[in-house]
């Protein structure tokens, strides 16, 4: 159960080195950073799939269910070291097999060209209805979830629970 994840962050303000998305939550507009994103994941037969969400297509074609994907890394959009990062990644793939959710390994960085570049790794729970996925972002204390489903393409907010609507542009990755 998501509510079994624990969601502690150190106390002592320490902050990653390094690039990533504006750790600052009152920095930009958000929907338009998780836009200018690349995101990948790994359909249940293995094969990866990428996308960004700035394109014309309505959906991520294909799909046969709902793929949410999360991370634990930088939670509130507070940069955490790298070792915080994999260990607050490693607790919730042990909350998600407890729980049983079907997940694959998934990411999400910037886009190619974009500098400093910067990536995070995650996962994409498989099969979830909106209302579950919102409980385990918001036990991850993440700003907002990748959310897809057949024939939509969205960013998930977690503090409110609205989806805003995005458009897919499929992209080429190499697996992990």
């Amino acid at each position: 159960m998501a509510s079994d994840f624990p969601t502690t962050t150190p106390d002592d303000g320490a902050v990653a080195d390094g690039p990533g998305p504006p750790a600052d939550p009152s920095d930009g507009d958000w929907v338009e950073v998780y836009r200018r994103s690349l995101y990948a994941f790994a359909a249940p037969a293995g094969v990866w799939r990428g996308f960004a969400l700035d394109g014309d297509a309505p959906e991520l074609a294909g799909l046969a269910g709902t793929v949410c994907l999360i991370t634990a890394w930088n939670p509130d959009s507070r940069e955490m070291p790298l070792e915080w990062n994999l260990e607050a990644n490693r607790r919730l793939a042990e909350a998600l097999d407890a729980a049983g959710v079907a997940y694959t390994s998934a990411w999400g960085g910037s886009l190619p060209g974009v500098e400093p570049a910067w990536r995070e790794d995650g996962f994409a729970l498989h099969g979830l209805d909106r209302g579950t996925a919102l409980e385990w972002g918001r036990c991850a204390r993440q700003r907002a979830l990748v959310w897809l489903e057949p024939g939509l393409a969205g960013l998930l907010f977690c503090a409110d629970g609205s989806l805003v609507r995005c458009g897919v542009r499929e992209m080429a990755v190499e697996p992990g």
